[in-house]
């Protein structure tokens, strides 16, 4: 069997509600740990960011362990270093977009480089400002501002 046909199969998986909701649910628990992305390597904070990749594999083998048990009921037996050498191999593509959301799922538990830039790509995303800070908030004083002269 084919990398590119497990991917696929893996990448369904992942997108089911309840494995998509144990991954979302665990970077959200841990926010505030994953706000320690950068810290100095010689340093508690460093340590507790650590921890939290080893977490973190944690739960993704839990997934990888439930879709190969899944596969292999469907008579269809993967090899879990078959398995992550083909998302390894998808992950380090050269080019600019992901085929399969999971590959940075994945990537992440099974290498510590991968994992920060995971966590990075989900700070980048849920990092925006609220109340006064977020660009809304002028454009809703002009608005308003505007409204009164009229």
């Amino acid at each position: 069997m084919d990398g590119y046909s497990i991917l696929e199969r893996l990448d369904a998986f992942f997108s089911e509600g309840e494995n998509t909701d144990a991954i979302g649910n665990f970077l959200s628990e841990e926010q505030g740990v994953m706000q320690l992305l950068g810290q100095p390597t010689d340093s508690q904070e460093a340590l507790e960011f650590y921890s939290l990749f080893k977490r973190y594999a944690v739960v993704v083998d839990k997934l990888l362990n439930a879709f190969i048990e899944r596969e292999s009921k469907l008579g269809c037996v993967i090899d879990l270093e078959q398995l992550a050498a083909a998302v390894m191999n998808e992950w380090h593509q050269e080019q600019d977009f992901c085929r399969y959301v999971c590959t940075a799922y994945i990537a992440g538990a099974l290498d510590f480089d991968s994992f920060k830039q995971l966590v990075a790509d989900v700070n980048a995303i849920t990092a925006y400002p609220f109340g006064d800070e977020s660009s809304g908030a002028d454009s809703v004083t002009e608005t308003n501002t505007q409204e009164e002269e009229i």
